[in-house]
């Protein structure tokens, strides 16, 4: 046990003094004599404190965050056998989701999972043992509870090598607080009763990547451009002024306080007018600039490093929606980390947990399917924007004389307009259903007019 505590200690000893000369590092240029971070007050070592206070101060750090999970989370996901008539499992499943509100919960471990390192979801069951205790069977889930990584801290690690579990958190310190926030108390917590998500890892399954470590330094530039350039307007946008004493003007104490008092109700008052003798008033001059230019290298920078296009992490452009383009970039970035992340290291981890528990029973032999809404089927808005081209595009065919002369109706409707073989089989069946239809009221027309004549002839 000694030699074990030791070589822990000797190994998170050995990882910080590799963190510590890599932030060291940062920045450095010329021999060292140049310290681009000293310079520009970067932070070397962040930490979760750092992330924690720029999500939820500053805007574009919070859209980062957030962005990723609101997408993934947007359209929720079925959970399905293989079998055509609903199972045991799926009924239970649903069950689970309606009280428990279980997509709820699971959102939110993941949004706060990017702020720091990883963050943590304890599930409550109803074993009747503490939560330091490993559970070992439940009948139901009595709650879910986030923790982001600050209020929950790796306190000891699975050492055994042939443990499935080798290198993975064995017991966790929990800082509950209470509902007004005014109290905290710790409280252990055995990994059987803990969902751990971590995003984008590295060299093990604990620690992964905050979602701002990367943008870091550009979110401090992106402050200081916004934040400059409103202390530049504020400053700008009242102009100075000088007051030139006439030499030859001699100005007591007195008449000096009284200058003063003018020059303060003119400034902070609504009088628009001073009462000067023996002095000109000059304007100063005033310099501003316009921040755009450097807000957009800033922003695609961020886009660049987050993958998420600019129209999108700021909103329209000069009332510009996001294009087509990234649209589908970032639909594919979100549809990946469903699967990648969500699906894989998030959801089934829960029901697999809740399965092995018994609070669900077993699916079947092939298991159970996660089932995607798909991200590329075009909504409302789109399908009618699409038919309105489409049926003016058939319109000013139709209307063209020599236009089946050039394009025959069939290669049209399967090259234009994208219908199927069987779509067009339909069409035909319908217009040879027409025909029949209106040659029938021609009949009929014939027949009454015949029937009009024999009248008359009769009469």
């Amino acid at each position: 046990m000694k030699q074990s505590a030791e070589r822990k200690i000797h190994g998170l000893a050995s990882a910080l003094v590799g963190r510590a000369k890599l932030a060291a590092r940062l920045g450095k240029s010329f021999g060292d004599k140049r310290d681009i971070y000293t310079a520009l007050g970067y932070t070397r070592a962040p930490a979760f404190e750092d992330y924690a206070a720029r999500y939820e101060r500053q805007d574009i750090a919070k859209r980062i965050v957030d962005a990723p999970v609101k997408a993934s989370w947007r359209l929720k996901p079925t959970i399905t056998e293989t079998e055509d008539k609903e199972t045991q499992f799926e009924k239970a499943w649903k069950v689970v989701l309606k009280t428990r509100n279980v997509y709820h919960y699971l959102s939110r471990v993941d949004k706060i999972s990017g702020i720091g390192q990883y963050g943590v979801l304890l599930l409550g069951f109803d074993d009747g043992k503490k939560v330091d205790e490993e559970v070992e069977k439940a009948s139901s889930l009595l709650y879910l509870r986030p923790f982001a990584e600050d209020h929950a801290t790796i306190q000891t690690w699975e050492r055994a090598s042939k443990n499935e579990r080798y290198g993975k958190p064995l017991t966790y310190n929990l800082s509950v607080s209470s509902e007004d926030k005014s109290t905290t108390h710790t409280v252990p917590a055995h990994w059987s009763r803990i969902i751990h998500v971590a995003e984008d890892l590295y060299e093990n399954d604990t620690h992964g990547t905050p979602r701002l470590k990367a943008i870091l330094n550009r979110l401090q530039d992106l402050e200081l451009v916004s934040g400059g350039s409103a202390e530049m307007f504020w400053r700008g946008g009242f102009p100075g002024y000088g007051f030139k004493v006439d030499p030859e003007h001699s100005a007591d104490t007195q008449d000096m306080e009284a200058l003063e008092d003018e020059i303060q109700e003119y400034i902070h008052g609504l009088k628009r007018y001073i009462r000067l003798q023996g002095i000109s008033v000059e304007d100063l001059a005033v310099q501003i600039a316009s921040p755009e230019g450097h807000f957009k290298i800033i922003i695609a920078l961020i886009g660049a490093a987050t993958g998420i296009p600019q129209r999108i992490l700021v909103g329209s452009e000069r009332g510009e929606l996001a294009s087509s383009q990234d649209e589908t970039s970032w639909r594919e970035k979100v549809e990946e980390r469903r699967i990648d992340h969500v699906e894989s290291m998030i959801l089934r981890p829960t029901i697999d947990r809740l399965i092995d528990l018994d609070v669900l029973p077993m699916p079947g032999e092939e298991g159970y399917t996660v089932e995607w809404p798909d991200l590329f089927a075009p909504s409302e808005k789109e399908q009618a924007d699409v038919a309105k081209i489409k049926t003016e595009a058939l319109a000013s065919y139709s209307n063209a004389s020599t236009a089946s002369l050039l394009i025959p109706p069939i290669f049209y409707m399967q090259k234009f307009l994208n219908l199927t073989q069987e779509e067009i089989d339909q069409i035909k069946d319908l217009q040879d259903q027409m025909s029949k239809e209106e040659q029938a009221e021609i009949k009929a027309e014939a027949k009454a007019r015949e029937a009009e004549g024999d009248e008359g002839d009769e009469e």
